[in-house]
């Protein structure tokens, strides 16, 4: 850039040099004109700067001013429209308010899915309704055998209708006739008590009286059904089947029947222990027939129980007092249930016909010689002569022989006769003051 200055001053002065000024004359002469001094001009010298693209603007693009004259008529129209919509809108509320909705009533549409859609059910056609056949009530048979009913009444106050309910025991039913369970030494004795026990005065066997006895049981409606031992003369197989033909036939619920046992039901002496046939194998029998349960022997009512001692030819267990004396501590009225009979403290009879027909107290009694009364015993006996017991009637057999009569100041027993003699119990338990 210094070069560039020099090379330009000298160029200056050299023209200032050579160019001379024009000499004029006013008269004729010439005049000399002095040159005018020129300043040199100095140059500044010029930077180059870098271009820069500049961006191209686009001018925006500048909209006709609009002519007052037409604004003001837009103006005026849209005041117009503004005014003629707002009186729309009134007059739409209005008629909202006023009129009745014409869709009133009418179900809504169900919003239609994108799911496929299940086709509708066609209706089957409408036939008539098959009738259920009413099942004919069953028809129990009359038995063959023309039983005689031995009638008990008691009255208990509190109940309000009448409860009805046989007793049947000492049909002592006899079916073995070779040897098997029964050992060949004992069949003769077997066979001697089929012809001589085991019979009614009529001459009908215990085998062939007791589905006769079922019969009577199925043809009568009875609130509850009592099996009061020694059904059977001794247990076996043969036995044991023939009893368990009958329970199967009887109309009656389970917790309306109760079976308690003797000395008989459960007696394996005619086996002589050769046989194969013990005591357990009785036990699984019985077990099979109704569970046999020691604390399941009674029925209850609600407002009456009916209590049972099972195996009462022996001394109870523990088993059976705990459940008794729960039973007679619920404040309902009781009747008790015993193959062996209890004795009397104020009727002297009991024990003259006992003599008479067994040569012996055959019942539970202080001192006696077969049914002593030992500790367990006395707890049962407690439970019933107690002066707040709630025992109302002892329902009883084994004697082979009726009797009835106080055995405490107010409480009675009944000893029911045998049914191998054709004799089947009702015990009839009615309201105060409705027996006959």
């Amino acid at each position: 850039m210094s070069s560039e200055k020099k090379d330009t001053k000298e160029n200056i002065k050299v023209t200032a040099a050579s160019e001379k000024p024009a000499e004029k004359s006013e008269n004729g002469k010439a005049v000399k004109e002095k040159p005018a001094k020129e300043k040199p001009v100095k140059e500044k010298p010029v930077k180059e700067k870098p271009a820069k693209e500049k961006p191209v603007k686009e001018k925006p693009v500048k909209e006709k001013p609009v002519k007052k004259k037409k604004r003001n008529r837009d103006k005026e129209l849209t005041i117009i429209l503004s005014a003629i919509l707002a009186a729309l809108t009134i007059a739409g509320l209005i008629l909202f308010f006023i009129m009745p909705d014409p869709y009133a009533g009418i179900p809504e549409q169900e919003e239609v899915s994108d799911l496929p859609t299940q086709e509708p059910e066609v209706p089957e056609p409408e036939t008539d309704p098959v009738p259920i056949p009413v099942q004919p009530a069953i028809s129990y048979p009359a038995p063959a055998y023309d039983f005689t009913e031995e009638n008990v009444y008691v009255e208990i106050p509190g109940i309000d209708h009448e409860y009805t309910i046989a007793w049947v025991s000492d049909v002592h039913m006899i079916t073995d006739f070779t040897a098997g369970d029964v050992g060949e030494a004992s069949l003769e004795t077997v066979r001697n008590r089929y012809e001589t026990l085991s019979i009614t005065p009529d001459g009908v066997h215990g085998r062939e009286l007791w589905p006769m006895i079922i019969d009577y049981l199925n043809y009568n409606d009875f609130d509850a059904v009592i099996f009061g031992g020694d059904i059977i003369d001794y247990c076996s197989t043969s036995n044991m089947e023939a009893l368990k033909r009958g329970f199967d036939r009887l109309k009656y619920p389970s917790d309306r029947i109760l079976y308690i046992r003797a000395d008989h039901d459960y007696g394996t002496w005619y086996s002589d222990g050769s046989t194969g046939f013990d005591d357990l194998k009785c036990a699984e029998l019985h077990t099979a027939l109704d569970g046999d349960d020691n604390t399941c022997k009674y029925i209850d009512f609600g407002d009456l129980i009916i209590a049972g001692v099972n195996l009462s030819t022996s001394a109870p267990g523990e088993d059976q007092i705990e459940v008794l004396t729960g039973l007679y501590g619920r404040g309902v009225p009781v009747i008790a249930a015993t193959h062996v009979p209890y004795f009397s403290m104020v009727d002297p009879s009991l024990e003259e016909l006992s003599m008479l027909v067994r040569n012996r107290k055959y019942y539970w009694n202080p001192g006696g010689d077969s049914y002593g009364i030992d500790e367990n015993t006395r707890k049962i006996l407690d439970l019933v002569y107690a002066e707040d017991s709630e025992c109302r009637l002892v329902l009883a057999g084994h004697l082979h022989a009726a009797w009835e009569g106080e055995i405490n100041f107010g409480l009675r027993q009944h000893i029911f006769s045998p049914a191998f003699s054709g004799v089947i119990g009702v015990v009839h338990v009615v309201p105060e003051g409705s027996a006959p």
